[in-house]
């Protein structure tokens, strides 16, 4: 069996190994930057920074996304396909305490955490991320690399570009489009249409002047 390897060594990924854990599988390091501090879980080395993955074999290394962020995903989705073009394939990480409805699709290396909802009809694509207590209806449409926070609501119907962050206690109406690396801030309320790159703040939301930085 190939062995899980997680990419990253913060807060995001010491999450992903408590799920892993309760799922009984082991994971046989991390790849990371720079080495994890005093809180990283015990009984999973440090391999070294993200050189390390060049010298392992993608045959018998599974990968772990453990890159979280909080206004530009572009890291993240760096990350994930230079990894996906050296031929690594991405472990799929679902919280057991996640509720999950028939016929939701998730696609390759997202993550669903403790408390999350993701209704019927959805479709989750790959490298998400749906945080602790997200709600997702019915038939939402969650583009590649997008992050849905902590405690954010979308509505029915509700589309998620590529990229985009929906930040914490966000909450969107039904129907709604969100544009690719678009950042919606925490707490804001979004009851139209969002453009790609935009930043909206507020209740209801309105942009800010500010284009979320794609590259940072």
């Amino acid at each position: 069996m190939a062995e899980l390897v997680i990419l990253g060594a913060g807060g995001h990924a010491r999450v992903l190994v408590a799920i892993l854990r309760a799922k009984d599988l082991h994971v046989a390091g991390c790849i990371a930057p720079e080495a994890p501090d005093a809180r990283w879980p015990s009984g999973i080395p440090y391999l070294g920074p993200d050189s390390v993955l060049a010298t392992r074999d993608p045959a018998h290394t599974r990968l772990v996304g453990g890159l979280g962020g909080t206004r530009s995903n572009e890291a993240r989705r760096r990350l994930c396909e230079r990894a996906k073009a050296a031929g690594f394939a991405f472990e799929t990480v679902v919280h057991p305490r996640a509720l999950i409805a028939e016929n939701v699709v998730i696609e390759e290396g997202a993550a669903i955490m403790a408390g999350a909802i993701v209704q019927t009809g959805c479709k989750l694509c790959a490298n998400v991320i749906v945080n602790t207590g997200a709600i997702i209806d019915h038939d939402c449409h969650i583009g590649a690399h997008a992050h849905i926070a902590p405690g954010a609501c979308l509505s029915g119907n509700v589309s998620v570009g590529e990229g985009a962050h929906i930040g914490t206690g966000v909450s969107v109406i039904q129907g709604i489009t969100i544009g690719a690396d678009a950042l919606l801030a925490a707490g804001c309320v979004a009851v139209r249409d969002v453009p790609a790159g935009a930043v909206l703040a507020g209740v209801p939301s309105r942009p800010t002047g500010i284009t979320n930085n794609v590259n940072g």
